[in-house]
């Protein structure tokens, strides 16, 4: 399950932001994916073999992001519906995570400059395929005790102190 922000509303400023945006970022980020993982709940339910679900988070979702409110919330939102799930379904085997990621490039943000590059620790962008092999792993059976939890792929920037070394 993914969202996003910039590719459907403008990022501005929290008092700038129109009502409509607003929603439009809680509807992709939050609302259809508790209404997905709710019809996969009940089909775990009914087959009797447990499962698990991956979700698609941010940093945003516990960092402060100017410009990006609704989707730091909606995100927040996504770590406790994980949190939730985990520990209402646990015991009929059925695991929830979420993949945080931070600066990752994708066909959405490829165009932009590398700007934020001396932000990151790792010095460059995460990619797509990380973030896929993160989620992987969490849907496995490797991962089979791991629930509630999010795995942050951010390069170093969510751990990094403020000021340099």
């Amino acid at each position: 399950m993914v969202g996003g922000q910039v590719a459907f509303v403008p990022a501005v400023r929290l008092h700038e932001m129109a009502d409509e945006d607003w929603e439009t970022v809680y509807d992709v980020n939050l609302r259809y994916v508790a209404r997905a993982v709710r019809r996969v709940l009940r089909l775990f339910l009914e087959q009797g073999t447990g499962g698990s679900i991956v979700g698609i988070g941010s940093v945003t979702g516990f960092m402060a992001a100017p410009a990006q409110a609704a989707y730091g919330a909606a995100k927040a939102g996504l770590y406790s519906l994980a949190r939730t799930v985990a520990a209402e379904y646990a015991a009929d085997g059925i695991r929830m995570n979420v993949v945080a990621g931070g600066a990752i490039s994708t066909a959405v943000n490829a165009a932009s400059s590398d700007e934020w590059v001396p932000e990151i620790p790792a010095g460059r962008y995460g990619t797509s395929e990380e973030v896929a092999a993160a989620a992987v792993y969490l849907a496995s059976d490797e991962a089979r005790y791991i629930t509630g939890q999010q795995i942050v792929l951010d390069g170093g920037v969510s751990v990094r102190g403020p000021f340099p070394g």
